[in-house]
């Protein structure tokens, strides 16, 4: 029985260690950038950077450079202003945008709903795309700060998508605007 004491307070030793040991991995995997400027603030991956912007009404955007394809990351957030004012209403707005958004250009619908984000309503596109041969799935976030419509455009590989899920909620729960 005493040979038992010592092994058990061993095994708890190595288990203490170990659990404390992915906790601090953890908290490094969710190290965090803050970004703030053009009148919108919101944390991304510590581990991506600010990508070159080239989309119309473009904010800003953020995305992992791991994944750079033709001088492009693949997985990205890219905040945009619509082109809609908000006069005209958010719902409206994005009924606008989708009336013929996927007839033929390519993209496929998957799925659409209106959520609620920090008390607001807002509007999620999702859908595919292959553009310069690589395949993409998009997640369209749009929303209203003041007297501005937003969309918060996250994309990855089709592959790839389902695991930045995280990544694009904390772009997305954190964003503000002012």
């Amino acid at each position: 029985m005493n040979k038992i004491i010592p092994i058990v307070a061993a095994a708890v030793i190595l288990l203490v260690v170990a659990v404390s040991g992915c906790v601090t991995n953890e908290d490094k995997n969710n190290q965090t950038n803050s970004y703030s400027a053009n009148g919108v603030s919101f944390q991304y991956p510590h581990s991506w950077g600010v990508a070159t912007l080239s989309s119309p009404n473009g904010v800003v955007a953020v995305g992992d450079p791991n994944t750079v394809v033709n001088g492009n990351p693949t997985t990205s957030v890219v905040i945009q202003k619509a082109n809609a004012t908000a006069s005209s209403g958010l719902k409206y707005a994005y009924d606008q945008n989708y009336a013929n958004f996927f007839n033929n250009t390519g993209k496929t619908k998957v799925s659409e709903a209106q959520l609620t984000l920090n008390g607001a309503t807002v509007y999620e596109n999702v859908y595919t795309s292959s553009e310069e041969g690589v395949a993409k799935k998009y997640r369209a976030v749009w929303l209203q700060k003041g007297s501005t419509i937003y969309v918060i455009l996250c994309s990855a590989r089709t592959e790839a998508y389902d695991s930045q899920q995280t990544n694009f909620d904390l772009v997305i729960n954190s964003f503000q605007a002012s």
